[in-house]
């Protein structure tokens, strides 16, 4: 089965939406209920549906209406351009600026974006910024489904299925690494190195278990054969509390080094020597999809924190 262009041109945006309600519901009766359709009306629509495409879209069996892999495809895709069209209607109606709306992980925030969007002159540039900060995998998955316009940060491309991957348009703009760290007035703070073993021993506030930054703590240490330490307190995305708590307590952190070289740190917290902890190089990456990569205002942001990245190649971010 080949696709039909003519066919394409006649699609309609409640064909697409069918594909979100077959997922939902896995039946087309009651899809049609939702609909107020008729049955042989919804498979008339899935049918010109996958004859538009040339491929098989759905499965059906006695069991019910499932989407073939092609079909998730084109539901992932389908979300992202219903998101972009209700944007769109969002911003004709209102008498102001566009809206772009960017991810991003919250050490990130610390400086990357905010100096970009001072280069850039944001508040002169007569565009409007709506920032989300995040988890790497939450703020992919909403860049993936149309809700972000385009992503600065890390990207874990092994959890990225192939195919939506070639979707996206992304620039390299800086990378780093993890440091362990601890208050000054901790016992391990003017040591010249510590090994895995004895930092495992000690109590420990970590990001939370869903986090790259987490699974990078981790992995680095089972790689010296150490059991990684269980925190004493875990913080979802928020490196700047596992700053506030380290300095209250006696405890060790791991976090990008942007956090150590902001404001949160008011000089009461120092990186240690772990030569023999291999963290993972993170890169910090500008990502958008392919059919939103010539928009003015996105190129404007692309071209600003190039420039951030190219003055200070220190800057670094985590998630």
């Amino acid at each position: 089965m080949t696709s039909s262009a003519p066919h394409l041109d006649r699609l309609r945006l409640r064909q697409l939406r069918l594909l979100e309600l077959i997922d939902t519901h896995r039946s087309l009766r009651a899809v049609g209920e939702v609909m107020n359709l008729t049955q042989p009306a919804v498979s008339q629509m899935l049918k010109d549906l996958e004859f538009a495409f040339g491929v098989t879209l759905v499965d059906r069996s006695v069991r019910g209406a499932m989407l073939s892999p092609l079909g998730q495809l084109a539901l992932q895709r389908a979300r992202t351009g219903l998101a972009i069209f209700d944007n769109l209607a969002a911003d004709l109606h209102a008498d102001l600026p566009t809206v772009v709306r960017v991810g991003t992980n919250p050490a990130v925030m610390l400086d990357l974006v905010p100096s970009a969007l001072h280069h850039m002159e944001a508040h002169r540039a007569n565009i409007r910024f709506r920032i989300e900060a995040g988890t790497v995998g939450n703020m992919m998955s909403r860049l993936l489904n149309g809700d972000l316009d385009c992503y600065v940060g890390r990207v874990d491309w092994t959890a990225t299925p192939e195919q939506m991957a070639e979707t996206l348009r992304y620039d390299p703009l800086t990378e780093t690494s993890l440091v362990v760290a601890c208050s000054v007035d901790h016992p391990l703070a003017n040591r010249s190195s510590v090994s895995a073993t004895e930092l495992a021993q000690w109590p420990w506030a970590l990001p939370s278990g869903d986090t790259n930054n987490r699974r990078s703590i981790e992995t680095a240490f089972r790689n010296c054969g150490v059991q990684a330490p269980v925190p004493v307190v875990e913080v979802s995305a928020d490196p700047t509390s596992l700053l506030r708590l380290t300095q209250k307590i006696e405890l060790l952190t791991c976090l990008p080094k942007i956090v150590l070289d902001t404001y949160a740190a008011e000089g009461r917290i120092v990186p240690l020597v772990t030569p023999d902890l291999d963290f993972l190089r993170i890169q910090t990456c500008f990502v958008t999809l392919r059919e939103n990569d010539t928009l003015q205002s996105l190129q404007m942001l692309r071209e600003a924190l190039v420039h951030v990245c190219l003055e200070r190649p220190d800057v670094t971010e985590g998630g």
